[in-house]
């Protein structure tokens, strides 16, 4: 291990959880902006997880303090592993378990709406996990190999062999930031009907510890996305934010779907796209 991949992993460590934080400050922003409303400072995210990091209250059983930590844990090594320019799957599969830990600790608690919502979590998972495999599957096969570094240093963009991994994409974001019409575990728009879905049961420092996680998956998934036009820093950054973009603008115009919908239509259709692009890099 060479010292420069020792400095982007600490990097990533520290870097993708606050760019997590400063696009969620962001997307809250454009989203006020596009229902004409002032809407909170960019900084709002960060003012938000100091408060709650400054409230101690005891989560509601022992193994639901324990998840949170796990899926923090669970989060940071994706992060650091996709900065180091390792192996894709791996922080592919890292991250999965970091949703996995969230999950599990809500059905810990005591609430009705925390338990459900951790059922729609795992439904989430079915739904969006086999799109982002395939296309990674996809970036791989296009540049040759699974390490993100490699990936970086493929020459010229990768949107053009991948153009209907796209949209599987843009779904995968729509679930991981918790976006409609596919907000259904949690979400904290007013027409939820489960309060706060599967964090209603955190309070304190424990969901401030998950908000921080849930910054890096969104940090490690728009980092993800970028790879299709990887061409440098400037344009991947420029690419993560126009798949930000995007996804706002979704969540903006659609209402919620629910989850038979989800698993029955949206994630069949976005698989197949996955797919028909992976045979097709495949064939030619």
């Amino acid at each position: 291990m060479t010292l420069r991949t020792v400095m982007l992993a600490l990097g990533g460590l520290v870097l993708v959880p606050l760019a997590g934080g400063l696009l969620a400050g962001l997307d809250r922003m454009l989203s006020a902006r596009l229902q004409s409303r002032l809407g909170p400072p960019l900084f709002q995210p960060f003012y938000d997880v100091g408060k709650l990091w400054s409230k101690v209250i005891a989560p509601a059983s022992q193994w639901q303090g324990l998840f949170v930590r796990w899926a923090l844990v669970a989060s940071l090594a994706s992060a650091v592993l996709l900065a180091a320019g390792a192996d894709l799957l791996l922080c592919f599969f890292v991250q999965a378990a970091s949703a996995s830990f969230v999950a599990l600790g809500a059905f810990c608690g005591n609430s009705p709406y925390g338990k459900l919502g951790a059922q729609r979590e795992l439904f989430q998972l079915l739904a969006y996990e086999p799109v982002l495999l395939v296309g990674i599957l996809c970036l791989a096969k296009a540049a040759g190999g699974f390490d993100a570094a490699g990936i970086m240093a493929a020459h010229g963009p990768l949107l053009f062999r991948l153009p209907l991994v796209a949209p599987g994409l843009i779904f995968a974001l729509l679930v991981k930031l918790r976006k409609s019409p596919f907000d259904l575990a949690a979400s904290h728009h007013m027409h939820q009907e489960l309060v706060r879905g599967v964090y209603t049961d955190y309070a304190g420092r424990d969901f401030a510890l998950l908000e921080l996680a849930h910054w890096t998956d969104v940090g490690v998934t728009l980092c993800i996305c970028s790879l299709v036009w990887a061409t440098g820093p400037l344009a991947m950054v420029a690419t993560g934010l126009a798949f930000l973009l995007a996804v706002v603008l979704i969540d903006n115009v659609t209402a919620r779907l629910t989850w038979r919908a989800m698993l029955g239509r949206a994630a069949p259709l976005a698989l197949a796209l996955a797919a028909a692009n992976l045979v097709w890099l495949y064939l030619e």
